[in-house]
Formats: C-alpha cells, sequence, structure tokens
C-alpha cells in the first residue's frame, strides 16, 4: 500500500525535472526555447476548415497539453557548449525511465523518441536530436496519439519540429 502512495510522487520528481531543465534554458540568449500551452491548441480545435491537411493537424494536437522545445546551434555558440548542452539533456533527464520508441541515425543527426504510457496513445514524448551543428530536445505532454503525431512536425512552422515527421517514416 505503501509504494502505491510513492507512485505520484516518483512520477511528479521525472516530471520536475524535465521541467528544471527546460527552465535552466529558456531565457538563456544562446538558446532558442518554444512553449505551447494547451489553450492554443484547444483553439485550433474550434476552427472549421475544409482543408484535409488543417483536419489532420487538429487531430495531431487534439489531445496535446503542452509543448516544449529547447535547442541549442552553433551558430550562436560553438561546439563545445553544443556537446555541453547534450550533455546535460543526458544526466538531467532520467532517460532511462522512458520507454525508447526508436533511433534515427542519419549523416549529420542522432534522432532519438522517448515515450511514458504504452500503445498508441502515450502521455509525454521525448525526442532528443544530437546534430552536427544543432541540439534539440522536445517535450510533448498529455494524451498524445502517435497516429496524428508525424502530422504536426509538418503543420507547425518551428524548427526542430520536423524531426517528428520521422515517426511517420518519412
Amino acid at each position: 500500500m505503501f509504494a502505491l502512495l510513492l507512485v505520484p510522487v516518483y512520477l511528479s520528481a521525472q516530471e520536475s525535472r524535465v521541467n528544471d531543465f527546460f527552465e535552466k534554458y529558456s531565457d538563456n540568449d544562446n538558446y532558442t526555447s518554444v512553449e505551447v500551452q494547451k489553450g492554443l491548441f484547444e483553439l485550433f480545435a474550434t476552427i472549421d476548415s475544409d482543408d484535409e491537411n488543417f483536419d489532420e493537424f487538429k487531430k495531431a494536437v487534439e489531445g496535446i497539453d503542452r509543448l516544449r522545445l529547447v535547442s541549442f546551434s552553433i551558430k550562436n555558440g560553438d561546439l563545445a557548449e553544443k556537446e555541453k548542452f547534450y550533455n546535460d539533456i543526458e544526466t538531467s533527464i532520467p532517460l532511462d525511465k522512458y520507454d525508447e520508441l526508436m533511433v534515427i541515425k542519419k549523416p549529420d543527426a542522432k534522432i532519438t523518441f522517448y515515450s511514458k504510457g504504452g500503445g498508441r496513445n502515450i502521455r509525454e514524448l521525448l525526442m532528443v536530436v544530437n546534430g552536427d551543428t544543432d541540439v534539440i530536445l522536445l517535450s510533448i505532454t498529455g494524451n498524445i496519439d502517435l497516429k496524428h503525431l508525424a502530422k504536426l512536425g509538418s503543420s507547425m512552422n518551428i524548427k526542430g519540429l520536423d524531426y517528428l515527421d520521422e515517426i511517420g517514416g518519412n
């Protein structure tokens, strides 16, 4: 019984470490950060459209509570700072507590997707990109349908989200 009481505390501690990481870098001028809250996604759901692509986008954002992205490009610093940022992701965020969904190795980047929750709908998706010139951490929380998530990457014009297309095999 006591162990069951500790589960929410343990999950909250993991979420807190992700939150702390975003807080650490989001106000730093050498990093790009994006945070989109549930209210904006709910607003999209109220828009009527005959555009099939927009309808797919609405399905993709339907269960999302929050999307956060922080990235570093060597255009804003140097290679040592890029490597430090990547190492900080690996040491600050308990990636071993997530399920590794997929790893994609490209000539210029390694993209790893992690999830919490099971099946087609998950509670949290983390994407870590370690590229030649960029490092990106993306966190999406909510009731996420992986079937539609790839559409989000091509629909929102935010650098780094385009890697979500990899979930759909594009």
